[in-house]
């Protein structure tokens, strides 16, 4: 009886999102901002699908003021010029420390409660911070799209309509990183690579609009691709053996080939043809004079001294 009862507790405190459609625990949601609509403390969409409508009107506007803008008012939410601001570089500082894909609304509205008076969620308190339509010369001011080549991108990605600059920088991200492994690569290895990293780009985009009927079919299309060229890591490794055997063959080649093999009677002719033994005797002889302080010279040096010291009788 006690676990059926905390079991019901556990699916009281579930909050539904009119988004996904799923009831989740009250972690999975942001603090809500309209007090007189979202009665429970809680935005009425979570935080997962806020962050796939942000990525959807970043792709659209390509601009993260913009895309901001367009979320705070499709969610009744406060736009705030200081708190973006803030967000940004909060942003890129996650970045810099390797942190993937930070949650740009999530840090939005916690820079909010900062640069504003109010405090959303306190335990007295729920302040209204509803949107406000901001006025002409902010949204002036709010950051455009960066100018990219277009021509360039189009020379090597080809033209499309579908394709904007975050597709165009995604593609080339993605080439490099295939790319980079392989070093330099033929003009068919070249084609292959670039649709494969078509496939991953509309694999990306099918991914942030739910279609996983259409990603599975992609994702068919690229394996295929990747098999037919020989690029999936299992055909990879086994090429590269056989690129190691054949480098294993040359060396053997080689050595045939620049090394005597051949029987000769006189075994001591080649014996140490590189002269190993008598630099081994030359550092062990060094070490013992080091170590015990003895003077066992070498015949040449034992030459080169006496030269010193007859030159030395002749001077005086």
């Amino acid at each position: 009886m006690p676990r059926s009862k905390r079991k019901l507790q556990d699916e009281v405190k579930k909050i539904y999102c009119r988004k996904c459609m799923e009831y989740k625990t009250p972690t999975n949601f942001f603090k809500a901002t309209d007090n007189f609509l979202d009665s429970n403390d809680y935005m009425s969409v979570c935080k997962q699908c806020i962050d796939d409508i942000y990525e959807k009107f970043f792709i659209i506007e390509q601009s993260m003021d913009k895309a901001i803008l367009r979320l705070c008012r499709l969610l009744n939410i406060r736009f705030n010029e200081r708190a973006l601001e803030s967000a940004k570089k909060q942003i890129e500082t996650h970045i810099e420390k390797g942190m993937k894909n930070p949650s740009v609304f999530g840090n939005y509205k916690a820079k909010i409660l900062m640069v504003t008076s109010n405090k959303i969620g306190d335990k007295n308190t729920n302040e209204d911070l509803t949107f406000i339509e901001p006025n002409e010369e902010i949204i002036e001011k709010l950051e455009s799209p960066q100018v990219i080549d277009q021509e360039y991108y189009e020379n090597i990605w080809g033209k499309s309509q579908g394709l904007n600059q975050i597709d165009y920088e995604f593609l080339d991200y993605e080439y490099g990183r295939w790319v980079g492994p392989i070093g330099n690569v033929t003009h068919g290895e070249e084609v292959l690579i670039r649709d494969i990293c078509h496939l991953q780009n509309q694999i990306r985009k099918e991914r942030i609009t739910g279609n996983d009927s259409k990603v599975n079919n992609l994702i068919e299309a690229r394996q295929k691709i990747m098999k037919d060229g020989a690029l999936t890591p299992l055909l990879q490794n086994a090429a590269n053996s056989g690129k190691n055997a054949d480098c294993f063959g040359v060396w053997l080649r080689d050595i045939e080939q620049i090394m005597p093999a051949e029987w000769y009677a006189d075994q001591e002719k080649y014996k140490d043809i590189d002269g190993i033994e008598e630099d081994i005797q030359d550092i062990k002889r060094s070490c013992k004079n080091f170590l015990v302080g003895s003077r066992d010279f070498g015949t040449l040096d034992l030459e080169s001294i006496n030269d010193i010291d007859d030159n030395d009788e002749d001077g005086g």
